[in-house]
């Protein structure tokens, strides 16, 4: 990730669906590095949250067969 063309930090991201009854579980890893303290653990967390939340009441929100 860049701000400004200054690399603050570089993630892998792993997620994983598993059906559970007539759901999906997600499962997020996601290892980081973070530099020259421009970014730390708690930004990315807050930013991971933000999406996860938008994309769950997109999901939500979607009209039936679009899911």
């Amino acid at each position: 990730m860049h701000a400004d063309g200054v690399p603050i930090s570089a993630s892998v991201a792993t997620v994983e669906f598993h059906p559970v009854g007539g759901s999906t579980r997600m499962v997020l890893t996601e290892q980081g590095v973070f530099l020259d303290g421009h970014d730390n653990v708690a930004q990315r967390e807050e930013g991971t949250r933000a999406f996860l939340e938008s994309l769950a009441t997109a999901l939500a929100t979607a009209p039936p067969g679009t899911r």
